[in-house]
């Protein structure tokens, strides 16, 4: 028996030397697929042309390259060394039929071509196959810029490998975002108990019109075995599959005629507006700071498009706001964004002072029609200020006195009383000092902290910040137009708003630009306001690639404003009026 093996092994050996013996051969592992399908071809590259790599870009006529791999091999048995290369290619056939792998040619070695049937794709209608996939959307209808869900899961009953890939959706248009972590669960059906994955996306149109959604793509690989002996450590290519979901197709509502054309254009679910002030609005004193919080939250928006609270200041009631906080929650429902920001309010006199009711309008994409979100009217009442006069300074000795000895010393009870004074008026005046000094502080703080952006930039000013001069003293229009240009061609997004801004200060002499959303009070171009959006989009928001803020176009329209303002000089701010965020 022994004997008998031993001579059929002997005569196929020349067999396997002559296989190996081959300087270049290609071979595919399956010659029958569906159009879904993934196939492995692979190249082998004896040593002896390793200095030579195998064109492949004749491939792409009709197959999809999906990923590709080399590894190299050695072998040393009776004495005999062996090295080749293994170019492995991951295959999709573009169509339906008998297709064809070209020959591969390195120097004069020439494989031969091989046909490959391509069936038309397996629906899975039943779903009784191993693997399937579907995907879902929350309407078929949505307004430009509100939130859409998109929702895609795969079902399988039997376990892949590591290394599966799943697409993302793509629009024209539209900003695309991943919600979360994918979610595991179970299904049974029709009596099959399938392994679910399902991952969700928010989905943001930008313009009005029809939305395509194209499908997304699932290849994974199945039943990966080991081949040959448990003992060679070498595993087959498996079972590769790849499904394709539907594609699907959105009508775009624009913006509807009833809604407010001054305001910010705000699509939501749910929107709400709250406040909390730091104290009681009674018994306040002249020239005292009292903090009003404004929290604005609506779900199916990012904060930054959430709109800045406006204040009308007067001669006897000034307001300082800070910097505002946005937050943006993402869970398997949606976004929801938050923006909150304090404002100081201060009264430089007694009286009563009526904040009139603030509202924001913002259309319920769930009803379909205009609400308003509103905080009431405040009333602030102000104690009239006791005018005392301040305390007066004590009288020095004259200067002929001063080096002359004391003819009399006063008692001890006096010297005890002038101290006690001393320290009196003391601590008056730094009293006093404290109190002017803070007042000062809150009166400049969103100056400072605009000065702070500045310095950081590295705008070139003509003369530093101090604390006497809180306020830089930025170059001319004409400079900073050129420097906010500089930026834009740097592609530096932040250092661009920041040039922006200054010019903006110095175009329009109002030292109050200090965000986007006062300077587009100046601005009546639907364009450029748009263009301004998507520049506080891209700072605020998650990066994505139809995200991008198009600086080319900004840098071109700034300059022809920036002209048009030279050549109309008698024209003034209140020209300009807010146009709405979005017009279609």
């Amino acid at each position: 028996m022994v004997k008998r093996i031993f001579f059929i092994l002997l005569s196929i050996m020349p067999f396997c030397v002559t296989a190996q013996d081959e300087l270049l051969s290609a071979y595919v592992d399956r010659t029958e697929v569906s159009v879904n399908d993934v196939f492995t071809l692979t190249l082998r590259v004896n040593a002896e042309l390793r200095d030579e790599r195998p064109d492949v870009d004749a491939l792409l006529l009709d197959f999809e390259i999906i990923a590709s791999s080399e590894r190299t091999n050695f072998t040393f048995i009776n004495g005999v060394s062996q090295q080749w290369s293994e170019f492995r290619i991951s295959l999709r056939p573009r169509s339906t039929g008998v297709l064809t792998i070209p020959a591969f040619r390195i120097g004069n070695e020439v494989t031969m071509p091989i046909e490959i049937i391509v069936s038309d794709a397996i629906q899975n209608t039943g779903n009784n196959d191993d693997f399937f996939l579907s995907s879902i959307i929350s309407k078929d209808e949505v307004y430009v810029q509100e939130q859409l869900l998109y929702t895609v899961k795969i079902y399988f009953s039997v376990p892949f490998d590591q290394g599966a890939q799943l697409g993302a959706p793509n629009a024209e248009n539209a900003v695309i975002q991943q919600l979360g972590n994918d979610l595991s669960s179970q299904e049974v059906i029709d009596g099959l108990r399938y392994n679910v994955i399902e991952r969700r996306f928010v989905i943001f149109p930008q313009s009005s019109g029809t939305m395509e959604i194209s499908p997304i793509s699932f290849t994974a690989t199945v039943g990966r075995r080991r081949s040959g002996s448990i003992f060679s450590g070498q595993m087959t290519g498996g079972r590769a599959i790849s499904l394709m979901s539907e594609p699907h197709m959105i009508t775009v509502k624009s913006k509807p005629d009833s809604f407010p054309q001054d305001a910010t254009w705000l699509p939501s679910s749910n929107l709400a507006v709250e406040e909390n002030w730091s104290r009681s609005l009674q018994g306040l004193e002249p020239g005292e700071a009292i903090t009003r919080n404004v929290r604005i939250r609506a779900e199916g928006l990012n904060s930054s498009l959430l709109p800045e609270i406006q204040y009308e200041e007067t001669d006897t009631l000034k307001f300082y706001p800070d910097q505002p906080a946005r937050e943006d929650l993402a869970n398997q429902n949606g976004v929801t964004g938050i923006r909150s920001q304090g404002t100081a309010i201060v009264a430089s006199e007694g009286g009563e002072f009526i904040l009139p009711a603030l509202e924001i309008p913002w259309w319920n994409t769930t009803a379909d029609n205009l609400e308003f979100a509103r905080l009431d009217e405040q009333i602030l009442s102000v104690i009239p200020g006791s005018a005392e006069p301040p305390p007066s300074a004590p009288t020095l000795p004259d200067e002929d006195t001063i080096d002359q000895p004391a003819k009399d010393e006063a008692p001890t009870s006096e010297v005890e009383s002038n101290t006690s004074y001393w320290m009196l008026a003391t601590m008056a005046f730094a009293l006093a000092w404290l109190y002017s000094s803070i007042m000062w502080y809150r009166s400049n703080l969103s100056l400072k902290q605009f000065a702070s952006g500045i310095l950081a930039s590295g705008i070139s000013l003509k003369k530093p910040v101090t604390s006497e001069n809180i306020e830089p003293i930025p170059a001319t229009a004409d400079e900073m137009l050129q420097q906010f240009i500089q930026s834009c061609e740097q592609k530096n997004v932040s250092q661009a708003r920041q040039r922006l801004l200054i010019w903006a200060r110095i175009f329009f002499s109002d030292d109050k630009i200090i965000t986007l959303a006062t300077l587009k009070k100046y601005i009546d171009d639907a364009d450029l306001e748009a263009q301004l959006d998507d520049l506080e989009n891209t700072l605020y928001s998650s990066s994505s690639a139809g995200n991008q803020v198009q600086l080319e176009n900004l840098k071109k329209t700034i300059r022809k404003l920036h002209k048009k303002g030279y050549s109309q000089k008698n024209k003034t701010a209140e020209h300009y009026a807010l146009p709405p965020l979005y017009k279609n």
